[in-house]
């Protein structure tokens, strides 16, 4: 019975032990856990930040495009503007020398 009875002490020592190591794993992994869900909340947060710059930033880039096309507009419309008026000051000069041509021939 006694033989017994240390046995029995035994199991029960041995589930005890068992169970502390399963206990203190268990809160080692609680505290990992927690420090992974901060980790991953900082992360989440840095992430939405960087998609925040760059919603921003391709709404600049759009804008630039935007301003880039007109101000090539502009200087495409102001560069024919110039030279229609370039066109009609070389004839105008072309007829006052044919004007003088012909006077001198007189």
């Amino acid at each position: 019975m006694i033989v017994m009875n240390q046995k029995i002490q035994f199991h029960i020592k041995d589930i005890s032990d068992k169970a502390k190591k399963l206990i203190d794993s268990m809160s080692e992994l609680k505290n990992e856990n927690g420090k992974l869900k901060a980790k991953n909340e900082e992360l989440a947060s840095k992430l939405a930040e960087i998609e925040k710059n760059l919603n921003q930033a391709k709404t600049e880039n759009v804008k630039l495009d935007q301003l880039l096309q007109s101000s090539k507009q502009s200087v495409i419309d102001s560069s024919s503007v110039k030279s229609k008026e370039n066109n009609e000051e070389i004839d105008q000069l072309v007829r006052e020398i044919e004007n003088c041509i012909d006077q001198l021939k007189r």
